[in-house]
């Protein structure tokens, strides 16, 4: 269901922002976007663990640790959003616009739900088990795809007004202070997360939802003439192809 939604969200969203762009009384969907894009990797994960044997609960509710790690995730995500609007560190001088719905000390709430996303996502095209070493292992790959995805995201956000960075330089207006901190961000906040899933289907379903999000976002790049980001974009569908291709853990198939 959670994906059906997500999917039907997308499609719906795309076509707008590619055509006319959202309406002022569809403008609570964005926030939801970003919601329904975390509920779809956290039920990734979950049903991804539970039929590889991580987890022997049989509903998402009643496995803890995945509850707590997103929890930790959208209070760190959203912690260091406060400090960067407050302070501008450590991504810079920027502020956010009201297109992601309400805002708390303003930071829009919907903002840490994108943070259990990208690092969750990140982190299923990243892998890794629950030994310490396989975990910084891991959060080192999902900086890497989180920051990959940035690099598509923020010069497109910042272009359209999603939110407006202070200072010119870095890449199309972002500086690149963001770019690290992303990096770091992404990281340290994949450390918290329960080990991932290596069934086929699961990460199957986690390159397609990386594949279009950034694609979607490299097209919106070309179309406000970022094309440096558009490459990017690209850029990033074939290394997530590339890394599932090569990736042992496919080969694990269960119904």
């Amino acid at each position: 269901m959670v994906q059906g939604l997500y999917w039907v969200w997308y499609a719906i969203g795309a076509i707008l922002m590619l055509t006319i762009g959202v309406p002022d009384v569809l403008s609570f969907s964005n926030g939801l976007f970003l919601i329904f894009y975390a509920l779809y990797v956290l039920d990734l994960i979950y049903k991804g663990r539970y039929r590889t044997g991580m987890s022997d609960r049989s509903v998402i509710w009643k496995e803890p640790s995945l509850w707590l790690a997103s929890f930790i995730i959208w209070l760190g995500g959203m912690g260091i959003e406060w400090l960067g609007v407050h302070t501008e560190w450590p991504f810079g001088a920027y502020s956010y616009s009201d297109f992601f719905g309400i805002h708390l000390f303003s930071v829009p709430v919907t903002l840490g739900f994108a943070w259990i996303a990208v690092v969750g996502n990140s982190a299923l095209l990243s892998g890794g088990g629950s030994t310490w070493r396989s975990k910084w292992v891991r959060a080192i790959k999902t900086g890497f795809w989180a920051v990959l995805m940035d690099f598509v995201l923020d010069p497109v956000a910042h272009a359209r007004g999603f939110w407006h960075w202070e200072a010119p330089g870095g890449l199309y207006g972002v500086p690149w202070t963001n770019f690290v901190s992303w990096f770091i961000m992404g990281a340290f906040l994949s450390l918290f997360l329960p080990a991932m899933p290596g069934d086929r289907s699961t990460l199957l379903r986690a390159k397609w939802l990386y594949q279009l999000f950034i694609l979607l976002f490299g097209v919106l790049a070309l179309k406000e003439g970022i094309t440096g980001s558009f490459v990017i974009a690209l850029a990033g569908v074939l290394l997530a192809e590339g890394s599932w291709l090569y990736d042992s853990r496919r080969k694990v198939q269960i119904v």
